[in-house]
């Protein structure tokens, strides 16, 4: 279990598996599904631990923290422009804007730390 999350592979393949036995449960409930859910809205949490053991391998300190405070600036200049455009903040709007927003930043600090572990 300890290699499924420390190396690279493992953690593409549970990426892989976990997203397999998602799309079997959403073909499986079928419209009891939610709408706007996505599969790649599951992979955010994973792929922050996953950045942290990659980037530990590689260098002597996590990126974690810093991508943790990335998103705290994302959400408050999201926060601030939906006021500026809209005039008001509708939550629901507003929270899958900031998590798919956020998914991006993930996906894409998890691509660099790959990157960056495969040249390391």
């Amino acid at each position: 279990m300890h290699d499924l999350f420390t190396t690279w592979l493992g953690q593409l393949s549970f990426i892989v598996v976990f997203s397999i036995i998602l799309m079997g449960l959403k073909r499986l409930l079928g419209r009891h599904w939610p709408t706007g859910l996505l599969i790649i809205d599951f992979w955010c949490p994973f792929l922050i631990i996953f950045t942290h053991f990659l980037t530990l391998q590689t260098m002597a300190d996590s990126i974690v923290p810093y991508e943790v405070i990335s998103l705290m600036i994302l959400g408050i200049g999201l926060t601030i422009l939906e006021v500026i455009q809209r005039g008001e903040i509708l939550y629901g709007r507003f929270l899958k804007l900031y998590w798919r927003a956020s998914d991006l930043v993930v996906i894409l600090v998890y691509g660099l730390a790959l990157i960056f572990h495969f040249i390391a």
